[in-house]
């Protein structure tokens, strides 16, 4: 079940649009807020309420999830490639949120071993085709007995036509697919996985929109 707890998300316009393909505005229209925040929810109520000394949101984007993560954590660092840590620092300054953002690539994350006993990472693995070196960096930087929670879109032919509809080719946007990465955590035995969860709930994950799992680091 997904957390009680009410998704805390900044108000609408309160956050930067990083760049032409950031989908913070999904979040607050009407056919595709649910959808959009639905995804978070899963992440939360994978991720647990904490406390947690330090959390690390990989491929946080416009920062949308950091406010939820500020609330489970004392410390909270996010890594892009987009560049625009300053903006979005600032942004959530205003909302009284102390985050670290740091710019990097997830192959080679700019952190020392065992930084964080929680790692998030969402809507990023489905972009790379290099998913045993991504997980084995994530799992670099987890504490043991760390939790980490991956997310990722599910392929088939309902995301397939969203995707096109909104003027991306499914494919080339997403060349590893949520079986892919499964697979992928499978072969992981530091990162075994605890649960899994998808969206919507009551559809089978092959015709749903959204997948996600906790990972425990071994």
């Amino acid at each position: 079940m997904f957390a009680t707890t009410k998704l805390v998300l900044p108000p609408r316009g309160a956050l930067p649009k990083t760049n032409v393909e950031d989908p913070v505005d999904y979040y607050y229209r009407p056919l595709t807020a649910r959808i959009y925040r639905d995804r978070l929810k899963l992440a939360v109520d994978l991720l647990g309420p904490g406390p947690f000394d330090a959390v690390l949101d990989v491929g946080y984007g416009s920062g949308i999830f950091i406010p939820e993560l500020a609330r489970r954590a004392g410390r909270v660092v996010g890594l892009e490639i987009h560049g625009e840590a300053a903006s979005v620092e600032e942004a959530l300054r205003r909302l009284g949120i102390d985050a670290e953002l740091r710019s990097g690539d997830l192959l080679a994350m700019p952190f020392a071993d065992e930084s964080f006993d929680a790692v998030v990472c969402l809507s990023v693995l489905e972009h790379l085709t290099e998913l045993d070196e991504a997980l084995t960096e994530l799992r670099r930087v987890v504490r043991a007995s760390g939790t980490v929670v991956l997310g990722f879109p599910v392929q088939n032919f309902i995301t397939d036509a969203f995707f096109r509809v909104a003027g991306y080719d499914p494919r080339r946007m997403h060349p590893s697919s949520h079986t892919d990465i499964f697979a992928a955590v499978e072969r992981h035995t530091a990162l075994p996985i605890e649960r899994r969860a998808h969206s919507p709930r009551f559809l089978p994950i092959a015709l749903s929109g959204y997948a996600a799992c906790r990972c425990r680091a071994a």
